[in-house]
Order: structure tokens, then C-alpha cells, then sequence
């Protein structure tokens, strides 16, 4: 009763469209349940973008050597993802992480227990970056996740000492370039965290990699053996 009396004062919204849910439903209306793409069964077997039957792996990771192990990725990244993670990122609207994580563990629950990781380790952003916006995406999803999962979250592991420019902005080759040197990890949490052998990196947009490869090569440098990724959304592959 008090859950429906809350929901009748504080109508929620869906995470996809941002419309005014009805009473009763929780993350998601039903136009856009029907209308999101998730990733299906023909994916990269590194990057987990989308390919065609019976290929293996997309153009962009085909004879290509990363520093992590694989990922897998929710959604496609269409114009409905693009301006559901657009709000979710830049306009506070926090509480869709908690649509992010479950449809995450949903997809993916067996396959996190499959790689099982000693921690979940979010993408971070750069403390300025942070104060404006006043929170991390990929934490909010990581600790998500993390909750339905029993996977502990490592929120500060790594570090963003560089602000980088908007990677959205930028062409392939600027991407690595931008994030040279951006990642660390913090001398107190490596001395704290100093037995971790598997972890997955959360993100939310995967594009050209650059991202997940630069913490992935920082996390190498500690003697973390297996790498994964998981992120919300992916672009095509085809």
C-alpha cells in the first residue's frame, strides 16, 4: 500500500523513453519494452557487438590483440538507447541504473557466475567530472549489479587522473590518443585490493574499445590475469 500511495505521488518513469510509468509498472512502459533492441545471439565473440550468422568476430576485432578477455553488451545503441543513456548520464536521472543492472543480470547473471570475478569494477571519471555531474554512471550500474549479484564493487580501484575530452567527440585514433596515460590505480586501494586475479569492468557505451582497453592495459600492469567487460549499451557491428 505504501509502494502504491509513493508511486501515485512520485510517478516513475521509464528508463527508455522517460515517460510517467502507470501505477504498478516499474522500470519500463510497455511501447518501449517492445521497441529496444538487446544484442542477440549472433555477437562478437571479443567485443559482443552484433554480426552476422556464423561470423565470429566483428571488423573492428577481427586479428586484433586487446588486454582484456571479452564483453558482452545489453542493447543496441540506437537512438532510444542514445537519449535513455544521454539522461541517465548528463541530466541526474540516477534511478534508471536500477532498470541497467537488473536487465543486466537478467541477460547475463550466468554467464558473470560463469566467469566469476573476484570484483566489479567501475569505468571511473574524473573528480571534476564528478563534482559537476555528482555522480559516476558505471558506478551506479556496477553497484546495481553487484547487489542482485553478491559481486563485491571496487569503486575506487582505478583512477581518471586525466579529463579527458568527451570521447563522443573524437575520431578513432584521437580516442587512444585521448586516453593515454588517463587511468591509475590508487597506491591505497592497491595495497588493499592487492589478491585480485579476475574482474569485470562496467561501462555504459562501448564503441571502438579504447576505453575498456585503457583500464584494461592499467589493471594488467597490477598482475590482474582476466579481464572482462560488461557494458549497457553497444554500437552495430555489421
Amino acid at each position: 500500500m505504501i509502494e502504491f500511495i509513493w508511486d501515485i505521488l512520485f510517478p516513475r518513469r521509464c528508463a527508455l523513453c522517460d515517460g510517467v510509468l502507470p501505477v504498478g509498472e516499474r522500470l519500463r512502459c510497455q511501447k518501449c519494452g517492445n521497441a529496444v533492441i538487446y544484442i542477440g545471439e549472433d555477437y562478437c565473440m571479443k567485443c559482443g557487438k552484433p554480426v552476422r550468422e556464423g561470423e565470429e568476430f566483428c571488423a573492428d576485432c577481427a586479428g586484433r590483440e586487446t588486454s582484456y578477455e571479452s564483453g558482452r553488451a545489453l542493447f543496441l545503441y540506437d537512438s532510444l538507447m542514445q537519449k535513455s543513456i544521454s539522461r541517465f548520464k548528463y541530466h541526474g536521472r540516477c534511478e534508471y541504473a536500477q532498470f541497467y543492472g537488473e536487465e543486466l543480470y537478467k541477460r547475463f547473471g550466468g554467464w558473470v557466475r560463469s566467469v566469476s570475478p573476484d570484483a566489479l569494477i567501475p569505468v571511473p571519471i574524473h573528480k571534476k567530472r564528478y563534482q559537476k555531474r555528482g555522480y559516476n554512471q558505471a558506478e551506479l550500474v556496477a553497484k546495481e549489479l553487484g547487489k542482485r549479484s553478491g559481486i563485491p564493487v571496487i569503486s575506487d580501484y582505478l583512477e581518471r587522473r586525466k579529463n579527458t575530452l568527451p570521447q563522443k567527440e573524437l575520431s578513432e585514433r584521437e580516442r587512444f590518443s585521448n586516453l593515454y596515460d588517463a587511468f591509475c590505480v590508487r597506491s591505497v586501494t592497491r595495497e588493499l585490493y592487492n589478491n585480485l586475479n579476475c574482474v569485470i569492468i562496467i561501462d555504459d557505451i562501448f564503441t571502438t574499445g579504447s576505453t575498456i582497453e585503457a583500464c584494461s592495459k592499467t589493471l594488467r600492469v597490477q598482475g590482474i590475469e582476466k579481464i572482462f567487460f560488461l557494458c549497457i549499451s553497444i554500437g552495430q557491428g555489421i
